[in-house]
């Protein structure tokens, strides 16, 4: 992964582990969190359609209820007598008329208490002139029947008998012979009024009501263009024994705008049709069962969910919850939105969405058009909810069935397990966090002290050991790394044994200055030495030895002398360049700078002379030295690259060589050492010395005297 290798091994680790579990919380999270999601989800859209059925099958129950009575009354006796009776009896008041007082009384009651109400419910500015009835029949009729059961109900008492007529025509003696069992009627089945209605003229011949359409025709009257209208129409041309109609629920203005609806079926005299019954089944009824009597929370709808229905026209035909439990902040809600504003005054005149609330949404289109399914969608009031719609059908009528319930209030167990999940994943993340850092400083506890080990190593430091004793693998790799330290310690010791075996070989071999110049990669070690002394012995006599192991023998001799010269070299400071035959180069103030270091070249050369006589008492040998001495500048170098020997070069070596092959057995010193020595030595001299390729040298021999 991009940047990990800066990170240490410990922070690799703890994002690793930290990875790994967090990981697992939020697949574990994701998986669980989409579970109860679709859980709940499906358990929300089998309530919300399990609603949904049950109140469709309520209201089937009812319509088809509503339906086997209206057929069952429209054959009786009482609705096929009457409504012949009605009919004849109305005939018989073509020439009946009101008087002045009269005519202004049923003016006046429209002006002062109908129009009003439907100035109140509907709005507008309606006329009496538009529902004043205009042929004097209906008149006479709605004055002497619809005036007395208005003030009746006016006085809001149900209970007072039906109030008597003073009308003494034949309708009249029909009206008192029907009405208490119409009104019986009415009252066993629930219905709001029985309407009885001339199959021909479309004449409302009876209300129980006694509404402002009583009396009024439903062809050419002022409610002609109701839905008790066209249901009514229908069922006069189906000339259908079994035929029924269901009035859609609409604004009925006669009973001031509020929803109304109707129930019709023809009524038949034996095989001929004598006119048509009507029943207001009670809207309440519907009401109670798509509301669950105002009790949606027991029903399981919880706090928003509700079940209402729709029409044809996507309007409401029952009422909404939110209305009826806030209802101002509903129509504030209505304002708010984009409903034309005369709509909203006029479900806020009425008190109720029945006919009025529009209920565009999909939902409502796709029952009204006959299909059932969920969705979640905006409901009407642009919020979003989870949706069971289908529709209702029965016959003539269809209305949309939709039960619902805010996504919010669906989904808030949701919300609520997510925050458990989120502050568990919290929790368990910072327990993460917490026993990553400790398992990873665990773990990565034997690497650092296995680094710091090996750190130590690099800095030089031998024997470094790591105490670890687990039996992982990070005890077998500390066992293993104490070993390579044991080893390397061993290896350093022989090293360090060898170096220093090699440094006392070049030191044997060369020069201390030669030996450093070497250790800081001069190989050929050449350097210029302004002022130094050069000895060189001569020894003779080395070769006289005789016999079956004569070589041995001299070799042995040869060693032991060297090894003389060596220890009297040492303790004159002065340095060893080389052995080679009879022949002993030496020179002092080379490696170390000595002002005095022609005196010790002399001493060395007495040394010398007193190790032969030495050598001789001790071996009965006869050998004898001769030593030249020279003062001088001087070249020195390593010579050969694999078996190589430190040489000096320059005119100072070659006189002291010539000198020694030269002056017997004696030390001969040249003017530059007698100059510096004379205090000090006694010298014979001066003799010339001519040398090959030097001219004539001036040379002084020491006089032995004994140790100065």
């Amino acid at each position: 992964m991009l940047g990990l290798e800066r990170l240490a091994v410990q922070s690799r680790l703890i994002v690793l582990l930290l990875a790994v579990s967090l990981g697992s919380i939020l697949a574990i999270g994701w998986i669980g969190y989409t579970s109860a999601r679709d859980t709940i989800t499906h358990a929300v859209q089998q309530q919300l359609q399990s609603v949904r059925h049950s109140k469709t099958t309520a209201l089937v129950d009812m319509l088809k209820g509503l339906r086997d009575q209206v057929l069952s009354i429209s054959d009786g006796r009482m609705a096929t007598d009457g409504v012949v009776a009605f009919r004849r009896g109305v005939a018989g008041l073509e020439g009946a008329s009101l008087e002045p007082a009269q005519e202004e009384a049923l003016r006046r009651w429209y002006a002062e208490e109908f129009i009003p109400q439907i100035e109140t419910h509907l709005g507008g500015s309606p006329m009496v002139e538009q529902y004043l009835p205009a042929e004097p029949r209906e008149r006479y009729l709605q004055y002497h029947y619809l005036l007395p059961e208005q003030r009746r109900a006016a006085a809001g008492d149900d209970r007072a008998p039906l109030p008597d007529t003073t009308d003494d025509s034949e309708y009249g003696i029909v009206h008192q012979a029907v009405r208490d069992r119409m009104a019986r009627a009415a009252g066993l089945f629930g219905y709001e009024d029985i309407l009885l209605i001339d199959d021909d003229t479309l004449e409302i011949v009876y209300s129980l009501k006694k509404r402002p359409d009583f009396a009024t025709s439903l062809r050419t009257g002022p409610y002609a263009g109701t839905n008790l209208a066209r249901a009514a129409a229908s069922l006069a041309h189906a000339r259908d024994k079994d035929a029924y109609r269901v009035a859609d629920i609409e604004a009925y203005v006669p009973d001031a705008g509020l929803p109304v609806g109707f129930v019709l079926s023809p009524i038949f005299n034996g095989p001929e049709m004598v006119g048509i019954l009507a029943l207001e089944f009670p809207v309440d009824r519907i009401v109670a069962i798509t509301t669950g009597r105002f009790e949606w929370e027991r029903e399981g709808m919880g706090k928003t969910g509700e079940c209402y229905l729709v029409g044809p026209d996507l309007t409401m035909r029952s009422r909404s919850r939110f209305m009826v439990e806030d209802r101002e902040g509903f129509l504030a809600s209505l304002h708010r939105s984009a409903l034309p504003a005369t709509t909203v005054d006029q479900i806020e005149r009425q008190g109720n969405v029945i006919n009025q609330l529009p209920v565009r949404t999909p939902s409502a289109e796709e029952a009204i058009r006959g299909r059932e399914g969920l969705a979640i969608i905006d409901d009407y009031r642009g919020v979003p909810v989870l949706s069971s719609y289908g529709p209702l059908d029965l016959d003539s009528i269809r209305w949309g069935v939709i039960a619902e319930m805010d996504v919010s209030e669906a989904y808030a167990p949701i919300r609520a397990y997510a925050r458990r999940a989120l502050l568990a994943a919290t929790g368990l993340s910072l327990a993460t966090a917490v026993l990553a850092l400790f398992a990873s400083w665990m773990l990565v506890r034997p690497l650092r002290q296995l680094t710091d080990a090996a750190r130590r190593i690099g800095a030089g430091e031998v024997g470094v050991r790591v105490a670890l004793n687990s039996r992982d693998e990070f005890g077998e790799l500390a066992r293993t790394f104490n070993g390579m330290s044991e080893s390397l310690r061993r290896q350093r010791l022989e090293l360090e044994e060898q170096a220093r075996e090699n440094q006392e070989l070049l030191l044997n071999i060369l020069p201390a200055a030669a030996v450093a110049q070497r250790r800081e990669g001069d190989e050929k070690a050449t350097r210029q030495f302004a002022d130094v002394t050069v000895l060189v012995a001569e020894f003779a006599g080395l070769d006289g030895a005789s016999g079956p192991d004569a070589e041995s023998r001299a070799l042995g001799l040869v060693s032991d002398l060297v090894m003389a010269c060596d220890e009297a070299a040492e303790r004159c400071g002065v340095e060893k360049v080389r052995a080679v035959g009879s022949a002993y180069l030496a020179v002092c103030g080379l490696s170390l700078p000595r002002p005095d270091h022609a005196a010790r070249a002399v001493q060395f050369g007495r040394e010398l002379c007193r190790i032969v006589a030495d050598f001789n008492r001790q071996h009965g040998t006869t050998l004898a030295v001769s030593v030249g001495i020279n003062s001088g500048p001087v070249v020195g170098g390593v010579v050969g690259r694999q078996k190589f020997l430190y040489d000096l070069w320059g005119d100072t070596v070659a006189i002291a060589s010539r000198l020694a092959a030269r002056s017997g057995q004696a030390v001969v010193v040249t003017q530059p050492v007698r100059d510096r020595l004379v205090d000090l030595h006694e010298f014979d001299g001066p003799a010339d010395v001519e040398l090959r390729g030097k001219g004539t040298v001036k040379t002084w021999k020491l006089v032995d005297r004994g140790a100065p």
